[in-house]
């Protein structure tokens, strides 16, 4: 198997990653009337309409979760120990964070943000448990 097959689901959540800054940097530069007001954001979220700050915060949780998918996938891909199941647990994961970006952004409610986050790291934890005990 090709490792790009494999790398391809962690390129497509940088993507999404950065689409989700856009969207963050959008609505900040539209709503916000004076960009110092940025200095602590603490100051400032009550200013800016409560989609902008949910993107935001989603921004932030791409950050956290996903660094574990990516050092984990690639960590799979150098020692070239896959196969069609990782590849689809990858994409698997990357559907599960887009969900949960699509889900906080729009309707913000927690218990399905849970249940998706608690999903991901299922993935996660079987992908690295199937790398030490299944191969």
């Amino acid at each position: 198997m090709n490792q790009i097959e494999l790398i391809t689901p962690i390129l497509t959540l940088i993507i999404w990653t950065f689409l989700i800054f856009l969207m963050m940097a959008f609505g900040r530069v539209r709503f916000m009337k004076n960009p110092q007001d940025a200095a602590y954001s603490k100051d400032y979220k009550n200013q800016l309409p409560s989609w902008v700050n949910r993107t935001a915060d989603n921004y932030n949780h791409l950050f956290e979760q996903p660094v574990a998918f990516y050092a984990l996938t690639l960590s799979i891909a150098l020692i070239n120990s896959f196969d069609d199941l990782m590849i689809q647990l990858a994409w698997a994961f990357v559907l599960i964070r887009i969900l949960h970006s699509l889900v906080q952004i729009i309707i913000n409610i927690v218990l399905i943000r849970f249940f998706l986050f608690a999903s991901g790291w299922l993935v996660i934890a079987y992908m690295a448990f199937a790398q030490i005990f299944l191969n």
